[in-house]
């Protein structure tokens, strides 16, 4: 009787347990939240980059061309996208300025943006920049950026 209840109980907390500890380890997915707010990423070149002087020209960069928006540049370290600090660029309204300031970046290539002086730039909005700091890859983002950022439309 005794071993009956035992498996009996194994099973019974299994069953329990299963569905709650394969839950736990699925990730988010990433959302469409266009109208939140948005960060952008900037991960430097481990081949080039000088952190602290780059740090400085995008404080510059950002001054003098939106200084009514009074975006915050900070170092991150994100060790899973770079052995670098991360250029943490916040905050913007929404998907629209995020997407206004990177394609600008690209567009006017300031001094950073040249040489591979930047290896990357990512538009996060704060949910989905909450996703990838859980799940430390930014490899199931890429699709979802590509699609929802730099497709038109």
């Amino acid at each position: 009787m005794k071993k009956t209840y035992l498996i009996l109980s194994l099973v019974l907390s299994l069953t329990v347990w299963a569905p709650l500890s394969a839950q736990s380890f699925l990730m988010p997915d990433y959302v469409q939240q266009p109208d939140s707010q948005h960060i952008v990423l900037i991960v430097l070149s481990e081949k080039w980059a000088d952190v602290r002087e780059i740090s400085g020209e995008v404080v510059k960069y950002n001054l003098r061309l939106y200084p009514e928006m009074e975006l915050v540049s900070t170092r991150v370290s994100l060790p899973f996208l770079s052995n670098l600090p991360v250029l943490y660029v916040h905050y913007f309204s929404n998907k629209v300025e995020a997407m206004e300031y990177y394609h600008r970046l690209y567009k006017e290539k300031p001094d950073f943006m040249q040489m591979n002086i930047v290896e990357s730039v990512w538009v996060f909005s704060k949910g989905n920049l909450n996703t990838l700091l859980l799940e430390e890859s930014i490899k199931r983002y890429i699709p979802f950026f590509q699609k929802h950022y730099l497709t038109p439309g």
